[in-house]
């Protein structure tokens, strides 16, 4: 992979008490085949990182084979490190990629393909290792979408032709549904909810996701379909609080807003088309 100047960044604001925040990273290049795989390949470990600064019992342990990701092969660091702020400046997070694991992205036309890295930072995004993976390979598309649990902020960049096109910060609650909830699991919970006459869902009159809410909340279902959706996407404890919010006026307006205006409607189309919607949605 090119080496490039070390000078064009993104800037990371540099804060001791995020420094041990835990950012979920998705990465996805997008590009020709043959770019696509020059970077895969640029882009892998020989070894798991060393230089991740984490307390100790935080620290993880060696995996068998190369990591699909690292920093080091773009931004390499020789010396050993001990004060974050180095690898702040110098990969926008204080840990090298974490985790790392590669996936292909959605079908692209003859010729194209894209790839998916998911993996964790500590800090922050590596945003100023981005912005010096996008100038080393101009002819592809870099979209890097990351969130943190801690805070429940989530944002996203894109780089095309080496240069910054978007920026802007995301919906924690969509990162969530996109990236951690298992719909599949959520949607079969939501039609046992239903009850439908021996299963069989509505064909003739095909139910919209307002005739869908209205039956929930007639069988007295819709406030745990709210809880459902918590667990799936905000864990155990969140759903506790969320059954005793859900009901209210204002208590979970915003997840309630939220699982009537993306939920339902996803909910509609796998109900009646699954195949379609999981080719839709890469499931």
């Amino acid at each position: 992979m090119q080496r490039v100047s070390r000078t064009s960044r993104l800037v990371v604001p540099l804060s001791r008490a995020s420094l041990l925040a835990r950012t979920e990273n998705r990465l996805t290049v997008t590009g020709s085949t043959v770019d696509v795989e020059t970077f895969k390949s640029n882009a892998s470990g020989v070894s798991p990182s060393s230089l991740s600064f984490l307390p100790r019992g935080l620290l993880f342990g060696e995996a068998a084979a190369p990591p699909p990701l690292t920093f080091q092969r773009l931004l390499p660091v020789t010396q050993p490190v001990t004060d974050p702020d180095e690898l702040l400046a110098l990969w926008g997070s204080t840990t090298d990629a974490l985790s790392p694991r590669l996936s292909d992205g959605r079908p692209r036309r003859k010729g194209r393909a894209s790839a998916v890295f998911e993996f964790l930072t500590y800090g922050h995004a590596p945003l100023p290792w981005l912005a010096v993976a996008a100038a080393s390979q101009p002819t592809l598309r870099f979209g890097l979408m990351w969130a943190q649990p801690d805070t429940m902020v989530a944002s996203e960049v894109v780089f095309q032709d080496a240069r910054l096109i978007h920026k802007s910060k995301m919906s924690y609650s969509s990162w969530l549904w996109d990236h951690k909830v298992v719909k599949r699991e959520l949607f079969g919970q939501i039609k046992e909810l239903l009850r439908f006459p021996d299963g069989r869902v509505p064909r003739k009159n095909k139910l919209k996701a307002a005739d869908v809410e209205a039956r929930l909340r007639q069988a007295g279902s819709y406030t745990q379909a709210i809880v459902l959706l918590a667990q799936h996407g905000w864990g155990a404890a969140a759903a506790e609080a969320e059954a005793a919010r859900a009901a209210s006026s204002d208590g979970a307006l915003r997840r309630v807003k939220f699982f009537h205006r993306s939920v339902l409607p996803e909910f509609v189309a796998w109900l009646y088309w699954p195949e379609r919607q999981q080719a839709k949605l890469g499931w």
